[in-house]
């Protein structure tokens, strides 16, 4: 990032109403603790989550295949 670009921030930030401070706030903690939830349950069981992925491309390459 420039210089400027980094001191346009905190400006752009006190322009938003606290109303929408907030809920990008409560945003970003959802997409935190979404991420958290994956990365625990990946630790817990990592070849599951593996299954799961290659389950889910094989499903989406059948279907690319009856269209084509």
């Amino acid at each position: 990032m420039s210089k400027n670009h980094k001191a346009k921030l905190p400006k752009q930030e006190k322009e938003l109403s606290r109303e929408k401070r907030l809920e990008r706030e409560n945003e970003l903690l959802r997409l935190e603790n979404a991420y958290l939830k994956k990365l625990k349950a990946f630790q817990e069981n990592p070849n599951a989550s593996l299954e799961n992925h290659k389950q889910r491309w094989h499903s989406s390459s059948k279907k690319s295949n009856i269209c084509g």
